[in-house]
């Protein structure tokens, strides 16, 4: 397979990242997920404009043109010849090869990588039953609104509520409000209508997120876990499974039907996913 690396397309086995990288010693860096399929890199232009702000505010200095980025992401798309294929596509940016320390050089040279996965599709995903975290979301920390290399709290979390006999993890914030999972953002239905946690609760704001809450399809509100587990459906989404419905919250069962979150499904297909 090839990778698109700092602007060559390169024989994945044939590209190191440096060990004084950033990116590796510091997590210092951000990444990107998008989806492609029936030709097309789904909602790109919502993940470019999400991208190029998530960089301007961790300060790393790189001019993205999103018309040429995209003819690179196609072209390596065509070179591991999985055009006809969904196709999830990792686009990771560093701060790049800087001396030991945490302070910033403003003249270090990013590092861009972009991989390309074929999605092994499950046409059956079944409802999800999520556990609950010990794990707080920090609801003041920037690492907690954008998708930083550092997955670490995500990762663990979601190992221990598997471990535990669950498929995912819901996130609380200090203040108790219910967040999102360790890589969906979450939706329940209240008073019969869809609502998802507002972005100062320590949410990242996800591209389907941003598409539902611009089509009005869903508002913001907080919530807790006392309350979610009361409401009748609750969603999960991503920018690459789409919308799972959720069946379970640790013991709790959620309501008897998923009929709002299929129509949700259906306008979500309509807006292209």
């Amino acid at each position: 397979m090839f990778i698109y690396f700092n602007g060559k397309f390169r024989k994945e086995n044939k590209a190191s990242i440096s060990s004084n990288d950033r990116g590796l010693l510091l997590g210092d860096g951000v990444f990107e997920t998008i989806l492609y399929k029936d030709n097309k890199l789904i909602f790109y232009d919502l993940h470019i404009i999400r991208l190029k702000k998530t960089l301007k505010k961790i300060f790393i200095n790189i001019k993205l043109n999103k018309i040429l980025f995209k003819k690179d992401i196609v072209k390596l798309i065509r070179k591991n010849k999985l055009q006809k294929n969904k196709v999830v596509v990792r686009v990771t940016i560093t701060r790049g090869i800087s001396s030991r320390g945490i302070d910033i050089n403003n003249k270090s040279v990013p590092t861009i990588i972009i991989k390309t996965s074929k999605l092994i599709e499950n046409h059956k995903l079944k409802s999800v039953k999520l556990g609950v975290s010990k794990i707080r979301r920090n609801e003041t920390s920037i690492t907690s609104t954008f998708k930083s290399v550092n997955y670490l709290d995500n990762i663990i979390a979601k190992k221990i509520s598997m471990n535990e006999g669950y498929d995912d993890v819901i996130f609380l914030n200090f203040k108790n409000n219910v967040c999102c999972c360790s890589t969906s953002n979450i939706f329940y239905l209240l008073n019969g209508k869809f609502y998802t946690p507002p972005l100062s609760d320590g949410v990242l704001n996800g591209i389907i997120r941003e598409k539902l809450l611009a089509k009005k399809k869903v508002a913001v509100k907080s919530i807790t876990l006392n309350n979610l587990v009361k409401c009748k459906e609750i969603f999960i989404t991503n920018s690459i499974l789409g919308i799972r419905h959720v069946n379970k919250v640790l013991d709790k069962k959620i309501g008897n039907t998923n009929n709002k979150t299929m129509k949700m499904k259906q306008s979500l297909i309509e807006m292209g996913m």
